[in-house]
């Protein structure tokens, strides 16, 4: 192989790597130009997913429960100690008075409203399977303070009847404390919990419309 024919194979070695270069140059530089404007919409994407996290309503307080027992003695405590419940919170109603042929009534009663239970008894027939024989049969009512008008002294009338017969009644109490945390203060008529609400709406809006684009310029690119 002659110096010319050498010097000819090198020249088109050369310009091969050159062209192949520039080809990889222009490649990044065509991978810059998309990245970077989805990078930049994804900062912006999860700014929005931020605002909707934390316009997301917060719960006001962890719910309570308050257990009363009604025993031979009574009801215990018939009178609930105050600022042991909130709205929201519920009180668990026992009958655990073994007299025979015993049961009980629990009522409480609100700005004239009153709420009952149905007869409780110390215990339910049972089948073979676990079930109760008498689906109406029990032995605890719950009551939960969730009404609108919940805060304030509630009135408990424990009634207990042997054979049918009424052969007691016990009056006892409890007074619900306002939960501040859950209460929607009204911004010119629109509560907190509507404009926490609206924010979260308008930025999950912000979110389908800025992948759309983002799906769109990337087929655009692609083109």
């Amino acid at each position: 192989m002659t110096a010319t024919e050498d010097a000819s194979i090198t020249a088109k070695m050369l310009k091969a790597t050159n062209l192949a270069s520039m080809g990889l140059c222009n490649t990044s530089l065509r991978l810059v130009f998309i990245l970077e404007p989805l990078a930049r919409d994804m900062r912006v994407l999860a700014l929005l997913i931020g605002f909707a996290l934390l316009a997301l309503p917060v719960a006001g307080h962890e719910l309570a429960v308050y257990t009363v027992i009604y025993g031979k003695d009574g009801a215990m405590p018939a009178h609930i100690p105050d600022e042991s419940l909130k709205e929201g919170d519920q009180a668990w109603f026992w009958m655990k008075d073994s007299t025979e042929n015993a049961t009980l009534i629990v009522t409480l009663e609100k700005d004239g409203v009153s709420f009952s239970s149905n007869e409780l008894t110390t215990e339910c027939e049972l089948d073979d399977n676990g079930s109760k024989v008498n689906e109406e049969c029990e032995t605890r009512f719950d009551f939960s303070f969730d009404q609108s008008n919940a805060a304030g002294e509630w009135k408990i009338t424990f009634s207990k009847s042997v054979n049918g017969s009424e052969t007691n009644s016990e009056v006892g109490s409890v007074t619900i404390v306002p939960d501040h945390h859950s209460q929607e203060d009204g911004v010119s008529g629109i509560s907190t919990t509507n404009i926490a609400i609206l924010v979260a709406v308008a930025s999950v809006i912000g979110m389908l419309i800025l992948l759309s684009q983002m799906m769109e310029a990337s087929s655009e690119e692609e083109e």
